[in-house]
């Protein structure tokens, strides 16, 4: 008789630290889960707006206009269909006479934030990413070669 309470007594403790354990274990796998689709997103969008940049700093664009037609383009095709975990996207094209700026905006979406930000103050969970390349002056860059090929 002894031992039959025995077993009982311990799967009762079995289930119990089940029950306090699998949604700690449930909430950080989900945590971890969109943390990986954060990290992605982010890579996607600084390699895109650095690229959609330099397709905009392309010797053939001889006005500031073709040159942020074809970075907007490209800053759009670079990222459709391709993120996960964010919302409110857009992203901004600025050109002038030297570079090509894209900077990307957005709120990442992460599960339990609103709850979360009732406890822990000063959560931010915009993404704001900005790159910029160098027009391409022809000019230029055939003099800086000839100065390299002098000096080698």
């Amino acid at each position: 008789m002894y031992g039959l309470v025995k077993k009982r007594c311990q799967a009762a403790y079995f289930t119990v630290e089940a029950a306090l354990i699998l949604p700690m274990v449930m909430l950080f796998t989900v945590m971890m889960i969109f943390l990986a689709f954060y990290s992605y997103d982010r890579c996607v969008m600084e390699h895109s707006a650095y690229e959609a940049a330099l397709r905009g700093t392309s010797s053939q664009f001889k006005t500031v206009e073709e040159a942020e037609s074809a970075a907007c383009t490209a800053a759009d095709k670079l990222v459709r269909e391709k993120l996960f975990a964010v919302q409110n996207f857009s992203y901004d094209v600025s050109v002038n006479a030297k570079s090509v700026t894209v900077t990307y905006h957005c709120t990442v979406n992460m599960p339990f934030m609103t709850w979360l930000s009732k406890y822990v103050s000063g959560i931010d969970t915009t993404l704001d990413i900005s790159k910029s390349a160098e027009r391409f002056r022809p000019t230029r860059t055939i003099r800086e070669c000839r100065i390299l090929n002098v000096t080698v």
